[in-house]
């Protein structure tokens, strides 16, 4: 009978073995065969990056917006607590410097 490999339990190899062997545990692909598991993972990997670069592409655009509106918010808001129109002038010069 043949025995599985399983590496010494110090060091990294032992880690990156057993995070391979929870992947393939929590996601069920313990029950694939291997060309399937790769069509798998070349799937998932195809939708993450495919997320990340929507991501890195709209996001800054939404939290310029959030930004800009929660300052707007909290100038109002302030005004009315305290009065004030000190916090007026910052959010304005904040959103007067162009964003990169």
């Amino acid at each position: 009978m043949e025995k599985d490999y399983v590496p010494n339990r110090s060091g990294l190899n032992y880690f990156l073995w057993a995070i391979s062997m929870k992947y393939n545990l929590w996601t069920g692909l313990y029950c694939l065969e291997p060309w399937e598991r790769n069509l798998f993972n070349v799937c998932l990997i195809i939708i993450l990056s495919m997320s990340v670069y929507t991501t890195s592409l709209f996001m800054p655009g939404y939290i310029s917006t959030f930004l800009s509106v929660s300052c707007s918010l909290l100038a109002h808001i302030s005004s009315l607590l305290f009065n004030s129109t000190e916090t007026i002038a910052v959010c304005r010069d904040s959103m007067d410097t162009p964003s990169p």
